[in-house]
């Protein structure tokens, strides 16, 4: 999967040199923090917007997964009768200069939890649809393509 997008103030002016760092869980539904398995900082990228504000990467595609349910969080969600699943999501937190820091995720279109999910954090302007794509962005044979622009807030807004 490439996921791309543009960096920019709330007034459309990209924002070169903003500090876009990303995370997502493994297939399995762990973290690289969870995981003696993964490597540290397995899933996790750490990128600078060019001077058009633009960044992308590859990764793989993120899955469903169940938040941990041996503790108050699976408690909870046992007795308000809800499941305790995630639907597929990067996480995202921005920062630049002269801006108010932005943590958010994007979620993919069509998973199945995106109207239950457990952490209530879904909303409709951060579902993107991936778009299957073969040849461009130098990846060899198929793949998803995901854009995702960030707006952020000038600090004293």
């Amino acid at each position: 999967m490439v996921v791309h997008g543009r960096v920019l103030s709330c007034d459309g002016v990209p924002l070169p040199g903003a500090t876009v760092d990303l995370w997502q869980a493994a297939d399995n539904g762990l973290y690289d923090s969870q995981d003696a398995a993964q490597e540290p900082g397995n899933l996790r990228g750490l990128f600078t917007a060019d001077a058009e504000g633009r960044y992308w990467f590859r990764t793989v595609r993120p899955s469903s997964y169940a938040v941990p349910v041996d503790g108050t969080a699976g408690r909870l969600l046992r007795a308000v009768g809800r499941h305790p699943m995630r639907p597929a999501h990067l996480h995202y937190q921005v920062i630049a200069p002269g801006h108010r820091p932005l943590t958010t995720h994007v979620f993919l279109a069509g998973d199945p939890y995106l109207g239950s999910d457990a952490a209530y954090a879904v909303k409709e302007e951060l579902v993107r649809r991936p778009v299957p794509r073969t040849g461009g962005w130098d990846m060899d044979g198929p793949y998803e393509e995901v854009e995702f622009d960030l707006r952020l807030v000038p600090l004293g807004r």
